[in-house]
């Protein structure tokens, strides 16, 4: 479904990804993984077409995308979960929904999304009057997950979904991503520095170090590798 080819973006004169390539299969949970720092949310970033790489070649279901702006490649159903969720805290649990179902087929399936969303995160219907800001961070998170389902994605891109989260609230949000792969039947591409969690998800992933990929491989691979042990697992 998606094909990232020789890559390279940055910001300014300062260049963060160089010669990154990897892919995402059709119906699959591809997980990036490294430090903080490492260019994961900037290959996000470049995916979701928020940031124009220097070089390099994008392509989604067959198609280039690699200079298309952001909102034509939410209509094709590439949707971001961005990393430290960015709700507007004055805003409803409802009101957030309704923006994400911003694009004209979003709309016209706004109540099968949303009886979805409601079936996922049954906290979101009960508190949908609420303000977002006065959320827990675990329901916030839920709702940044459910926002971007609201836009009736094929694509859908996590930037560490863990992230600040308690040991409980991560494996709550994984038994979701889990579901979103299962069940819904999503492609999903996720960053993450919970190698543990991520690694047990996932069907294939590639390892980010300083802008550059260094490992990838199916997950029993990344696992077993020393340099995974040594470098994220502490073995």
């Amino acid at each position: 479904m998606l094909e990232v080819s020789d890559i390279e973006a940055g910001y300014g004169e300062m260049q963060v990804l160089w010669d990154v390539s990897l892919r995402a299969e059709k119906g699959a949970l591809t997980v990036l993984l490294g430090s903080n720092g490492a260019g994961k949310t900037t290959t996000l970033r470049t995916i979701s077409g928020v940031l124009t790489p220097w070089r390099g070649r994008i392509v989604y279901d067959s198609t280039e995308i690699t200079r298309l702006p952001a909102y034509k490649r939410v209509e094709m159903g590439i949707v971001m979960v961005p990393e430290g969720r960015r709700l507007w805290p004055h805003l409803t649990v409802y009101e957030h929904l309704e923006l994400g179902a911003s694009t004209k087929g979003a709309r016209n399936r706004f109540r099968e999304n949303l009886e979805l969303v409601y079936n996922l995160f049954p906290i979101l219907k009960e508190r949908r009057l609420q303000l977002a800001g006065t959320l827990s961070g675990g329901e916030q998170q839920m709702l940044a997950i459910a926002r971007a389902l609201m836009s009736s994605p094929h694509l859908l891109l996590m930037d560490e979904p863990s992230l600040g989260l308690a040991p409980k609230l991560v494996i709550d949000v994984f038994r979701v991503i889990e579901r979103l792969k299962e069940e819904v039947g999503l492609t999903i591409f996720l960053t993450e520095q919970n190698v543990h969690m991520a690694l047990r998800v996932a069907d294939y992933g590639y390892v980010m170090e300083q802008g550059r990929i260094v490992l990838e491989g199916a997950h029993e691979e990344l696992e077993g590798s020393e340099r995974i042990k040594k470098a994220y697992l502490g073995v």
